[in-house]
């Protein structure tokens, strides 16, 4: 296995412990609390940690020498990350637009804020070290997986400011306009992770 396959291993590894501590975690603490952006960043997270179960597989099999294996895992956590965009993007809007029709926010806890500041140490440093690495490898479902980790990152960031707001400045609405705003991000890298896959397809065919 090349440095490159094996750093990407690890990478993978690291994002399914991170992830399925943390995600578990912060959607226990926003079914309690009501964030909107909260429990977004938990499905984001477990959906994550299970794009890298894919990955693992994908590069163990490659550093194995089953190339066809590792093409149809690639494809798999491809696809499964550029469906993943699209539902939690669908997700988000309809959970904000129903919280700013309804006109009301939840309280902000010191645990969701400590979550969403500790995620958002360690999320960038992750997600950028897996966009390295899938450029190096031209593994476009790595590329979408990092996605996934800095899209986690930047709703860890609108969680901790939508809840810090709330807490200080009574601004309810905060939360779900960041919801939203992730959600627009989402769908735009869904758009380019499933185009990217059919483009590739047509590729193959042509």
């Amino acid at each position: 296995m090349t440095g490159a396959l094996r750093r990407a291993v690890e990478l993978s590894v690291a994002s399914v412990g991170w992830n399925t501590v943390v995600g578990f975690a912060a959607i226990g603490t926003a079914l309690a609390s009501g964030s909107l952006s909260l429990i977004g960043f938990g499905i984001n997270a477990v959906v994550d940690s299970s794009v890298s179960v894919l990955l693992i597989r994908r590069f163990r099999a490659e550093g194995r020498g089953h190339s066809e294996r590792a093409a149809r895992a690639e494809e798999r956590a491809e696809q499964v990350a550029g469906v993943a965009f699209l539902l939690i993007a669908v997700y988000l809007t309809a959970q904000a637009v129903r919280a700013l029709m309804r006109g009301s926010g939840h309280p902000a806890s010191v645990f969701a804020i400590v979550e969403a500041v500790a995620s958002l140490l360690v999320l960038p440093v992750l997600g950028t070290a897996k966009l390295r690495v899938s450029a190096v490898l031209a593994s476009r479902a790595l590329r979408a997986d990092s996605m996934l980790t800095l899209f986690g990152a930047a709703l860890a960031a609108v969680t901790c400011a939508a809840l810090l707001l709330r807490r200080a400045e009574g601004w309810w609405w905060a939360d779900a306009v960041g919801a939203l705003v992730i959600a627009v991000l989402l769908v735009s890298e869904a758009a380019r992770t499933l185009g990217g896959r059919w483009r590739a397809r047509r590729d193959r065919r042509a």
